[in-house]
Order: C-alpha cells, then sequence, then structure tokens
C-alpha cells in the first residue's frame, strides 16, 4: 500500500513546543524553574536561577517551506507533482513534534507493511525489507481523548496578584502516537510461527497503530506561592492550576495491519483497516462538510510541589489529577481502502487521567568553573520518559551533555556563549524515528539579548 493509504495515522501533524535549546544540549532534560511550570505550577514562583533560557528560534518551520517536498503539505499548491511523488507523512509528522529543531533526515514512511517468517523467527519489515519497530509509543496512549491539552503557543498572561495569573494561549498539538503488535501477533513473533494468526479470517494478529492532533483555545488560572522556609531543607514552594479550553478541532486516528494467506497457508499480502474520529466546531460544517460538525471542550486541575535547596533543587508535578474533555464528531471505518460505516459520535476522556513529573538539579562548583547535574523522570498517563544531562560553565562559555529515554534513546550536545550584548545557545539533538527506527539528527538554536 502506498505511504499516504498505509499511514493515514501518522499524517496527523503534532505541533508541539519543544525544550528549550539549552535543556536539548543536555539530553532533553527538564531543569527547575519557572520555564517548567506547564509541568509543575508550583515553578511559577520559583527562583529563576537554574533554567535560563533565551528565545528559541523555531528553525524547525523552516522545513514547511515549499521547497522543502518531503515535510510541506504547502507544495500541494507551488508544485503538485512534487508533492505527489515526495510528500512523506512520517517525516512531516517528525518535524512537526520537534519544531525547536531542523531535523537533517527526518523519519521516512515504508512504502507497505510485510510480514516475514524465515528460520529466525517472524520479522515485521517494510517493501525494502528494513525492519520495522515492534513497538513506539510517544505522549499519552490516544485511544481517547485526554483533559490533559499541549502548552499554549505565545500565550498572553496577566498576573492579578502575588503568586497568582491568568493565561489565554492557541493550542495545536499531538496527543501521543503508539505502535505495536497485538497479543496474538505478540506471541506468534515470540513463538516465530503464524499457527495461531491462520485460526480465523480476518487474522487476529495485527499490527496496530494509534493517533491523534487537537487543537483549541484554553484559558488558565494558577496560583503558586513559597511556604515557610523548613530548617535543614529549605524553601518549599506550592502551586495549583485549573485549565479550560474550546476546542477548534480534533482528529484520532488508529490502523490495523493483518497478514493473509492463500489456501496453502502461506502468507500472500496484508489487509489493512483504518478508523477516524474527526470534530470541529459547528460554523465550519458548512466549509468542511466532513460531518464533524460539533465541536469540544474541557477542564483539567493540576498541583505541584518544589523545594529550593540553595545548591540543589526537587520539584513534582501532577497535571490533569482531575480533569474532563468531550469532542462531538463523526467516526468513519475504512477496509482496504473502502469507506464502511460513517456515523456521528461522541468521545469522552476519563475523568482522572494523572502524569507526574519529578525532577531536580545539583549545582557543583569546582576549582576551575562549575558543574551543573540534571534528571526528570515522567510518567503514569503517558509513555514513561526520563533525561539526565550535564552543563560545565567557564566564563562565559557553557559545554552540555545529555541523554534520554523518550519514545526511543535520544542524545544532546550543546554549547552556549555569553557575551556582552548577546548570548548564543546551540544544540545538536538526536531521538529516535517513530515507527521506522533509526537516528534522526537536528539542529536548534536560541538567542538571549
Amino acid at each position: 500500500m502506498k505511504r499516504g493509504a498505509s499511514f493515514l495515522l501518522v499524517g496527523l501533524l503534532g505541533l508541539t513546543l519543544a525544550q528549550g535549546v539549552r535543556s536539548l544540549g543536555m539530553g532533553g532534560v527538564l531543569l527547575p524553574g519557572p520555564g517548567a511550570q506547564a509541568a509543575n505550577p508550583a515553578y511559577a514562583a520559583f527562583p529563576g536561577k537554574w533554567d535560563g533560557e533565551g528565545f528559541q528560534v523555531p528553525v524547525g518551520l523552516l522545513r514547511f517551506l515549499p521547497f522543502f517536498a518531503d515535510t510541506s503539505p504547502f507544495a500541494y499548491f507551488t508544485d503538485p507533482a512534487s508533492f505527489r511523488n515526495n510528500f512523506d507523512f512520517l517525516s512531516a509528522y517528525d518535524q512537526a513534534t520537534h519544531l525547536g529543531s531542523f531535523l537533517l533526515n527526518p523519519a521516512r514512511s515504508p512504502d507497505e507493511v510485510v510480514f516475514r517468517i524465515s528460520a529466525d523467527g517472524i520479522s515485521i519489515t517494510d517493501g525494502q525489507g528494513r525492519s520495522l519497530m515492534p513497538s513506539f509509543q510517544a505522549g499519552v496512549a490516544p485511544d481517547k481523548p485526554s483533559a490533559f491539552t499541549p502548552q499554549p503557543f505565545l500565550p498572553l498572561r496577566l498576573d492579578l496578584g502575588p503568586g497568582t495569573y491568568l493565561s489565554l494561549g492557541p493550542f495545536v498539538g499531538s496527543e501521543g502516537l503508539r505502535v505495536a503488535p497485538n497479543p496474538d501477533l505478540e506471541q506468534a513473533m515470540r513463538e516465530g510461527s503464524f499457527d495461531r494468526c491462520k485460526a480465523s479470517t480476518p487474522s487476529p494478529c495485527a499490527l496496530e497503530a494509534q493517533g491523534s492532533l487537537t487543537s483549541g483555545i484554553s484559558l488558565a488560572l494558577g496560583f503558586s506561592t513559597p511556604l515557610p522556609e523548613i530548617p535543614g531543607l529549605g524553601r518549599v514552594y506550592a502551586g495549583v492550576r485549573g485549565e479550560g479550553f474550546y476546542g477548534l478541532g480534533y482528529a484520532e486516528a488508529s490502523a490495523k495491519a493483518r497478514p493473509t494467506f492463500d489456501q496453502d497457508g502461506n502468507i500472500s499480502g496484508v489487509s489493512y483497516e483504518a478508523r477516524y474520529f474527526l470534530s470541529y466546531p459547528p460554523y465550519l460544517e458548512g466549509s468542511l462538510g466532513q460531518g464533524g460538525g460539533g465541536g469540544g471542550y474541557g477542564l483539567r486541575g493540576d498541583v505541584g510541589l518544589a523545594v529550593d535547596g540553595g545548591d540543589w533543587a526537587l520539584g513534582l508535578g501532577v497535571q490533569n489529577l482531575l480533569g474532563f474533555a468531550q469532542w462531538n464528531g463523526v467516526e468513519v471505518t475504512l477496509v482496504d481502502g473502502a469507506e464502511t460505516s460513517r456515523s456521528a459520535t461522541t468521545r469522552k476522556s476519563d475523568l482522572s487521567a494523572p502524569i507526574f513529573t519529578l525532577n531536580g538539579a545539583y549545582r557543583l562548583p569546582l576549582e576551575v568553573g562549575e558543574l551543573l547535574l540534571a534528571a526528570d523522570s515522567r510518567f503514569g498517563a503517558t509513555a514513561p520518559a526520563f533525561h539526565m544531562g550535564a552543563e560545565y560553565r567557564l566564563g562565559m562559555v557553557a559545554i552540555r551533555a545529555g541523554f534520554g529515554v523518550e519514545g526511543g534513546l535520544r542524545l544532546g550536545l550543546g554549547a552556549g556563549f555569553n557575551l556582552e550584548a548577546l548570548s548564543l545557545d546551540l544544540a545538536l539533538t538526536t531521538h529516535e524515528a517513530p515507527l521506522v527506527g533509526g537516528t534522526v539528527y537536528g539542529i536548534a538554536m536560541a538567542v538571549r539579548f
């Protein structure tokens, strides 16, 4: 099956806000401080001595210019022939979820999914025989909507009093992406035999994929304050935040690829099944005409604690401790490219799907220069993630390095230059390509005046 049909799912572009360039140079680690208040509302009142970041230049947007035909949907308007021949949904998804970095070699979609059996067992490959990742997940498992929305882009923030603020801004993002074999296929791969996959038609064995895209306008009311200092520990900060959203669009898709067999029990090909849900405000129905005019809304609550111990800091944030989201739209099912059903549907989130973020940092003065060590962990109703990084600072120069596990292994190398009138941060980043595996390289940059 061609790229566009095979990977309808990963064509749902997720525009997410990346970590700062300093953080990327340290493997993507989340540093304590106001820059991390989206993950921990207590950081809104925290000292900014740990997470100093410049303005991150969104260099990844360059790849959406029409002359990058593999990642730019706008090439359709400037050169339709080049768009049809070169545009790749997975490449565009990969770049869109890493807007802070210009990806040098974004992931490429396979032409097809091929199930193979040999003396070494069962493998899943693309049309050129390259192995596909047996499982991959990034973000929230996208089997239903979530009240956990992406961080707003360039929000308008109003200070309402000591520690109290109101924030309003638009958001666009991918809630998550997941690719994995179902239990029957996973068991067949362990056994090295397709016998269980031939038990019925269609085959019970399937490679499954899910993804989602959400957009809207969010309004958040937050409060953060320092608590009385605890002797021997340090200053403790606490914070809460309530955030509601009005939905401008939600798309959720899932796909299954199943092996098919001939009368002799040999693999003859692959059958595809896809389902997608689409929702947008009712006033857009006249323009879009897809039957998804219904819109959505939601509300959630976040809490957090953080400690400033002088030469160390530690924080724990809980996002979406309580929340609710609802989208009204249309659900469509496709089998081997043909539509088999279409119905009006309402999709709702769980009442509680907490996401925990634990992070900390330690500053170690040396005889020459200073060393900063930092780590974070993210778990709960999302794919587990972990990062660790270090920064060595000597005068006007900082050297950074780190690694993380976030939908695969990622590495970071970076440098910072603090000049009199300008500070410049550069980072070389890596991450594992979704679905197809392999290392993707990117370049990020930030400036500070």
